[in-house]
């Protein structure tokens, strides 16, 4: 069954549907609520309205989120955070050492990310800085009251910085965009390898780290929240795509020197369903991190 754009689904935890490009369930934020509430992600400036919407349906006070943690580098991620702390008096951002870096001074890497969105560049808007970023490791912890806590989990492969977090008492695993993008619906995987920081040996590495955990629910940046036992399902099919991917670029692009024909050849894997300029982004990070460029 697929799950709601916005919605509780158990005792703690809430999904939020950043809707990314404006686009419903295309990117996920996440509220974990006791006594003490964290938010993990922030979608991009350009998703603050839908957030606070998402607040108000599901009744979530900002003013009472003393937690707002990014799960690594993307602006898709870590770019609405500034604009929602104005709403968030108490919140305190945390991320990894690379991700607060970026957090902290964006330019760089934004300008990086305009460039390789190419033709979707227009629909990233703006991403301003954040001035104090606390700096979490693997194992840190983040105690919410009544038996919840979140442990962070390194999930490094999509990006260097990539975390995630394991709340212990409802067995869920917020993990970024470290498995791939992925639509229930439609059964639809791309492996989560944007330019320039993918990683392809680390983020293999890094789903074996995930099939190897204990959970129950497994909550994915793009997009959503699944149970067991699908959850672990899709990530054994990521791991496979992720190499299908491998092998069509190396040999595609080792033989042609040409990213089109590339890219041609990984659409009609999907019956030429997935827009050229998602493909054309995601292929970047495998030529870089394959040293085929």
């Amino acid at each position: 069954m697929v799950m709601e754009s916005d919605v509780k689904f158990n005792d703690h935890c809430y999904q939020i549907d950043t809707k990314l490009w404006g686009l419903p369930k295309n990117a996920a934020a996440y509220v974990i609520q006791s006594m003490k509430t964290a938010m993990i992600d922030a979608g991009t400036a350009n998703s603050v309205k839908d957030i606070q919407k998402s607040f108000t349906n599901l009744k979530i006070d900002p003013s009472r989120i003393d937690y707002l943690i990014i799960t690594h580098e993307h602006y898709d991620h870590g770019a609405g955070a500034a604009p929602l702390l104005e709403k968030m008096p108490k919140a305190k951002v945390f991320a990894s050492e690379p991700a607060s870096r970026v957090l902290m001074n964006p330019k760089e890497t934004h300008e990086k990310d305009m460039r390789y969105a190419g033709p979707m560049g227009a629909l990233i808007g703006p991403y301003s800085q954040i001035k104090d970023v606390a700096i979490v490791k693997e194992h840190d912890r983040f105690d919410l009251g009544n038996g919840v806590v979140l442990e962070v989990i390194d999930l490094k492969g999509h990006t260097p910085g990539g975390i995630g977090l394991l709340e212990h008492k409802t067995r869920t695993l917020f993990a970024g965009d470290a498995v791939c993008i992925y639509n229930e619906q439609t059964d639809f995987y791309i492996p989560p390898s944007a330019a320039d920081l993918f990683d392809y040996d680390t983020y293999q590495t890094t789903l074996k780290k995930i099939l190897a955990m204990d959970f129950d629910y497994l909550c994915l940046g793009h997009f959503g929240t699944l149970r067991q036992p699908k959850a672990k399902q899709v990530v054994k099919k990521a791991s496979e795509v992720a190499q299908g991917w491998k092998e069509i670029i190396a040999e595609t692009y080792t033989a042609t020197k040409d990213e089109d024909k590339v890219v041609d050849a990984l659409r009609s894997m999907y019956g030429n369903t997935i827009q050229k300029a998602v493909v054309d982004l995601m292929i970047k990070g495998y030529l870089i991190s394959l040293k085929l460029v």
